[in-house]
């Protein structure tokens, strides 16, 4: 019999640009992978502050939650890398 530890584990991590029209450009770029990411084992929040992209994510586990951080860190990364160009 398997017992569960968890029932749910939730993070808030933030991304600061240094003007807030950069911060909206990578904001409205990522926002619709929110509705995309939605599963069984996770679900996200995406809010836009001034120049501050805060992103909450509640998992039912670990490893859903860690590959749901790792999803937002390479599209943010992809959106900044986009700008530069």
């Amino acid at each position: 019999m398997t017992e569960k530890i968890l029932d749910s584990v939730e993070t808030v991590f933030e991304v600061e640009f240094d003007d807030c029209h950069d911060a909206e450009i990578v904001y409205n770029a990522v926002k619709p992978e929110v509705s995309f990411a939605r599963g069984e084992r996770s679900s996200s929040e995406i809010e836009l502050k001034d120049n501050v992209i805060s992103i909450k994510i509640v998992s039912h586990d670990i490893v859903s939650l860690r590959a749901s951080i790792n999803s937002y860190v390479r599209w943010i990364k992809l959106s900044t890398e986009i700008l530069k160009i």
